[in-house]
């Protein structure tokens, strides 16, 4: 039987990265080194939607009707930093666009390209001339084009059937308002159906799961045991031949776990997964990869039409800080706080209104310079949260209090991060901040006595006392196990994204 050849690009969590500037990478540049011919295909994993001035910026822009004119929702009614965008847009998606130009075949979803909504998805989604493939996710109005799954027929004949899926960890991470028009089904479950279904129509099954991994490859150790992240049970369970991954925004080399084939590339457009391989008789040869950086470009190219728009919003001054506001090692603010999560609540207590107020720093959050750009605002505040405010009594917020302080632990006299907010991805974004408590945390001692201190307004705060609690959507959703903030009752769901809050506010700061 003849050997036949393939090979496949694979891109996952770009997350607005898709223009590239001086000293970061773009998926415009990148997928000019891409050199696609018929005989190769071009997929991506997911969360390229959300990130960065980027990300927010087309949301904006994705919400103006064809015309020039705008849906106006209740989110931008009280946003005037909406308002006050340019009118004009063209008709497809200058994320898709970036996508078509560069030639992809396929996407799937991720949990974060549902932030800004199922109108602004279904624009890019329209604009796409990629398939979106993505098979436990349906929107129940039907105005997603969805498929489970699409055979691609390479030149050489070549029947390589591919599917996607999406954690379902997205159900509660996700505003409510955006969750009532989905219908999710487990990864694990689809996988079996959508793989049954191709079983005999194609030569090669490849799955783009936006998920990671949840076992440690060398031993087998279960690492996280939340359902977030089950790749390793796909590749034990429904054995695709390629699984490529996402999500954890890990760079992990190609391996075969379990008789499948799997990657993860890695995240933010840094680089991205070269597969190749042959299949003869139904049934896959050889396969080998590598992961390419991404090019770099040190010069600003000449900018154009969005991209041109984008600069001049993202490099808008919003103020002057009396000094920056730096971030610090994550065990040092851990024990001693936190000027960047204090400034945080600040605005978050203004906003609301709430007595209380919560937040805690992404994985990639940067400081504040003293002379604050928008694009300075993004890279403090990495996520698409919104605020949600409460009514929480004592006793629910010690039990946060306590599985916050899990974050550390102590060995040999010295403070670490506890493995599993380090394995299988980081998870710095567990450890919470407070402000309008005055409370201490004690590391050393055993779990639930950790809080050794818990006052409001000069007393001590006795478990039915009651007061308004301003958290992110994220954390009242259950989000990275704290499910005591879910039976608080909601006082108050705000649409606009804490980041915008935040430029709202340096705008009238003064110093």
């Amino acid at each position: 039987m003849e050997e036949k050849t393939f090979r496949i690009l694979f891109t996952s969590d770009i997350h607005g990265r898709l223009f590239a500037s001086p000293g970061e990478a773009g998926l415009d540049v990148t997928s000019r080194h891409f050199h696609k011919d018929s005989n190769t295909l071009i997929f991506d994993g997911g969360d390229l939607l959300q990130g960065g001035t980027a990300g927010a910026f087309l949301a904006r822009r994705s919400e103006k009707c064809p015309d020039g004119s705008r849906n106006t929702s209740n989110a931008e009614k009280a946003d005037p930093i909406r308002q006050r965008e340019p009118r004009e847009v063209s008709r497809k998606h200058p994320a898709a666009v970036v996508l078509n130009e560069a030639g992809f075949d396929a996407v799937t979803l991720g949990n974060h390209d549902f932030n800004y909504g199922i109108t602004s998805l279904s624009r890019y989604l329209d604009s796409l001339s990629a398939s979106c493939l993505c098979a436990n996710i349906r929107d129940r109005a039907g105005r997603l084009p969805i498929q489970d799954s699409q055979i691609f027929v390479l030149e050489n004949g070549l029947r390589i059937g591919v599917f996607g899926l999406c954690t379902d960890a997205l159900a509660g991470w996700e505003r409510e308002e955006t969750l009532k028009e989905l219908f999710l089904e487990p990864p694990l479950s689809a996988a079996r159906r959508v793989l049954g279904e191709l079983s005999g129509h194609c030569d090669l099954t490849v799955c783009l799961y936006h998920g990671g991994y949840e076992e440690d490859f060398e031993t087998g150790e279960l690492l996280d045991d939340s359902g977030e992240n089950i790749a390793c049970c796909l590749c034990r369970e429904c054995r695709p031949d390629i699984l490529f991954t996402g999500h954890q925004h890990r760079r992990e080399p190609g391996r075969m776990l379990y008789g499948t084939y799997t990657l993860q590339p890695g995240a933010f457009c840094i680089c991205y997964a070269e597969v190749s391989g042959t299949v003869c008789g139904g049934r896959l040869q050889s396969i080998s990869s590598r992961l390419e950086s991404s090019p770099v470009w040190d010069p600003m190219p000449p900018l154009t039409g969005v991209r041109l728009e984008l600069n001049h919003w993202e490099e808008r001054l919003l103020c002057c800080l009396p000094e920056p506001i730096p971030i610090g090692d994550r065990i040092e603010m851990a024990l001693h706080g936190s000027p960047l999560a204090d400034f945080i609540n600040q605005v978050q207590l203004a906003v609301t209104g709430a007595q209380v107020s919560a937040t805690c720093l992404s994985n990639t959050a940067m400081g504040l310079p003293s002379k604050v750009q928008v694009k300075d605002v993004f890279r403090a505040y990495t996520s698409a949260n919104t605020l949600c405010t409460v009514l929480c009594d004592g006793d629910t917020l010690r039990r946060a209090l306590e599985w916050s302080a899990e974050f550390l632990e102590v060995k040999d006299n010295c403070y670490q991060i506890r493995r599993r907010f380090l394995e299988p991805k980081p998870r710095y974004f567990h450890f919470d901040f407070y402000a309008g408590i005055d409370y201490q945390i004690d590391f050393t001692r055993p779990r639930g006595q950790r809080i050794t201190k818990l006052r409001r307004e000069g007393r001590d705060i006795r478990p039915e006392d009651h007061f308004t609690l301003c958290i992110t959507n994220y954390r009242r959703a259950g989000g990275d196990g704290y499910e005591m903030f879910r039976s608080c009752q909601l006082i108050k769901a705000d649409p606009v994204p804490v980041v915008e809050h935040l430029i709202e506010f340096m705008e009238g700061y003064s110093s």
